[in-house]
C-alpha cells in the first residue's frame, strides 16, 4: 500500500545501545528568546541563533549545516514559559512565536546517541541502498498549531559533500506489514536516522 505523507518530525525510536531514553538538556534547560517570532514544534531540531542575540534556540532550517557556525543542538520536545496574555507559567509541546513575557525554558533531547523515526519527504523514497549516507531535513514544512507537532521529513540521502549534514540514514521501518511509512516502494516511507552532526557528536564523512 502506497505510503500517506503526513510528517511528524523526529520521534525518538531508541539509542544506539537500547531503548528510547529521552535524555534532556543535560542539568538546565536552553532557552527561546521571547522575541523569537518563528514557531517551533515537537518534533522540530534546533539549532543556536547565530549572532546577536546569541545563546538562544531556534528552528533548524534546511540548508542551515552548509555554514559551519550552525550546528544542531537536538530535537525540541516542549517549552515553558510566562504567558503575558494568561498571567501564569504554562507548559506547551510547542513555542508559538510570541505571548511569552521573558526568556522560554526549552527542552531538548541532545542525546548524541539517539536514534529518530522519521518520514521521508514528499517525493523522496528512502531505500536499502540509502543506508549509511547522510540526509538533511527537506524545505522546512510549517507544524501544526492545532497538535503542536513538526512537520519536518527527510530529504534524499546522499554522499556527496555531506558531511554537515544532520543525519545519517541507518535503517528503514518495515513492520508491521501494510502500515503507513512500511512501503518501500513508494515515497514517503519511514527511516531511523542517528545524529551525524551535533554539538555533542563529531562530524562523520560518508
Amino acid at each position: 500500500m502506497a505510503n500517506v505523507i503526513g510528517p511528524f518530525g523526529f520521534f525518538q525510536w531508541g539509542t544506539a545501545s537500547g531503548p528510547p531514553n529521552f535524555a534532556e538538556s543535560h542539568n538546565t534547560p536552553y532557552r527561546i528568546a521571547s522575541g523569537n517570532a518563528t514557531a517551533i514544534y515537537f518534533g522540530d531540531v534546533v539549532r543556536y541563533v547565530v549572532g546577536a542575540p546569541t545563546g538562544y534556540l531556534t528552528q533548524w532550517t534546511a540548508g542551515d549545516g552548509a555554514t559551519s557556525t550552525q550546528i544542531p543542538v537536538g530535537i525540541f520536545i516542549g517549552c515553558s514559559y510566562y504567558s503575558t496574555s494568561q498571567r501564569k507559567f504554562i507548559w506547551n509541546n510547542y513555542w508559538p512565536g510570541s505571548d511569552a513575557t521573558g526568556d522560554v525554558d526549552a527542552f531538548v533531547v541532545d542525546d548524541p546517541n539517539a536514534l529518530w523515526k522519521v518520514q521521508a519527504a514528499t517525493g523522496v523514497t528512502i531505500t536499502q541502498t540509502s543506508l549509511g549516507l547522510n540526509a538533511d531535513i527537506a524545505s522546512t514544512p510549517s507544524g501544526s498549531t492545532t497538535t503542536g507537532i513538526s512537520g519536518m521529513a527527510l530529504n534524499t540521502p546522499t554522499a556527496t559533500s555531506s558531511t554537515t549534514y544532520p543525519f545519517k540514514v541507518v535503517n528503514l521501518i518495515t513492520t508491521p506489514p501494510g502500515a503507513n511509512g512500511t512501503d518501500l516502494t513508494t515515497a514517503g516511507n519511514y527511516a531511523i536516522v542517528a545524529w551525524n552532526n551535533q554539538i555533542f557528536k563529531s562530524i562523520q564523512s560518508v
